[in-house]
């Protein structure tokens, strides 16, 4: 029989470290924007040559961008936003260690029934300092969407496009940081 209460830490177990993450967009949540351009882009071609009049070229270059821009949203296997007991990734931006992030808070909004959330990092440090690994990204994507944003020196990362439920992500981060310090 255990006399210890089930709430009580065990002797015998160590504390557990909180647990590094990874996560991406959903599944799906970009796949409306790009396969819309496609069809813009089908649409305007066939107009064209079905018409003979070029001005409907301008639908398929306008779908063809919007397909392009939205094209990082439909990979799911690359990670947006991660950390561990080093540091917090975030994607285009890189690593920040730990104790070169001064503040971090996440921000609740509600648009109707939909929660929107925002993880907002502040630097102690300009942000090309604070980074220690920066995140590669190709020129291609350079131009397309992304989604942390930089704004007064502060990254914004919008949490309702990731996979991750946004309790997890919130509850982890907070661990995270708090074993670093």
């Amino acid at each position: 029989m255990d006399a210890l209460p089930p709430d009580h830490p065990r002797p015998d177990r160590e504390p557990q470290m909180p647990r590094a993450f990874a996560t991406g967009y959903k599944a799906h949540s970009g796949d409306l924007m790009v396969y819309g351009g496609g069809v813009m882009t089908l649409i305007g071609v066939l107009a064209t040559v079905v018409n003979g009049t070029p001005v409907f070229l301008l639908i398929s270059l306008v779908g063809t961008a919007m397909a392009l821009y939205f094209w990082p949203t439909v990979d799911t296997r690359r990670p947006q936003l991660g950390a561990d007991v080093n540091g917090i990734y975030v994607a285009r931006f890189g690593i920040l260690p730990w104790d070169k992030v001064a503040d971090l808070r996440f921000e609740h909004h509600a648009l109707r029934t939909m929660r929107l959330s925002t993880l907002v990092i502040v630097p102690s440090v300009p942000l090309a300092d604070a980074i220690v690994q920066p995140d590669p990204v190709p020129l291609a994507e350079r131009f397309a969407s992304r989604n942390a944003r930089l704004k007064k020196g502060m990254i914004h990362v919008p949490l309702h496009p990731l996979a991750m439920p946004i309790d997890d992500i919130e509850a982890r981060v907070t661990a995270l940081r708090a074993a670093a310090s």
